[in-house]
């Protein structure tokens, strides 16, 4: 048999044999869907609220409330990084708690008595990049982050301002609003647990107004959003 036969049939067992040991190096890409639920708390970003001359500032308003979320979401998984991009469904429980307000003696109201609570009920669409540092035996722990938009479904809201001088006061709340979202995220298996922290971006509202008597007070607030969620990937 000629050399250069040889050669040519040296060249074509090695090929198949070449290409296996490259398609072991590349990363396999992976499809997931899983679903999660969890809690919600929010704070606030350098909140200012202004009703008839009146300011109160970030260390005067807390949330104390819990909200809830579910999410359907779905993953592309290349090695030790993941693409997820999901649809969260929650409801968002604010509570604004002034009583630690001083005012003076001819205030319009009194500071133990005055109540905003707020629950809005959304969508929200996040595109996270996510990197597994620790991947082994079925358990996994990694980082992840991105933006997170939401939409809020401001005609579903419900608003309680109690004991102010207007009783007809209403936030107009703002109907999109943009996050950054960092996380860490624990798997065992099939099941995973999440802890994430939402950055407020823009502004949650536009003004506060009371339309029988022709004002509008200033709402400036950004909301940060952390959330504890457990969930299922198939």
């Amino acid at each position: 048999m000629k050399r250069r036969n040889i050669i040519a049939i040296v060249i074509l067992l090695i090929l198949p044999l070449f290409a296996m040991a490259q398609e072991k190096e590349k990363p396999r890409v992976r499809f997931n869907v899983g679903m999660k639920a969890g809690f919600q708390a929010v704070t606030y970003n350098d909140p200012e609220f202004e009703i008839d001359g009146y300011e109160f500032d970030t260390n005067n308003i807390q949330s104390n409330k819990i909200g809830y979320a579910i999410s359907p979401f779905a993953r592309m998984i290349f090695g030790k990084f993941y693409l997820q991009t999901e649809a969260t469904f929650g409801i968002t429980n604010h509570s604004f708690d002034f009583h630690d307000v001083q005012l003076p003696e001819d205030a319009i109201f009194k500071p133990n008595n005055i109540i905003y609570n707020l629950t809005t009920y959304c969508m929200q669409v996040p595109i996270l990049v996510g990197y597994n540092f620790i991947q082994q035996d079925g358990c996994g722990l990694g980082v992840f982050t991105g933006p997170r938009t939401k939409f809020v479904f401001t005609s579903m809201s419900d608003q309680q301002f109690e004991h102010f001088k207007y009783e007809d006061l209403e936030e107009v709340l703002k109907d999109k609003t943009y996050y950054w979202e960092i996380g860490l995220g624990i798997k065992i298996y099939r099941v995973f647990l999440d802890l994430t922290y939402d950055i407020g971006l823009t502004k949650a509202s536009s003004y506060i107004v009371s339309k029988s008597a022709g004002k509008t007070f200033t709402s400036n607030r950004r909301d940060n959003v952390l959330s504890f969620s457990v969930g299922f990937i198939f």
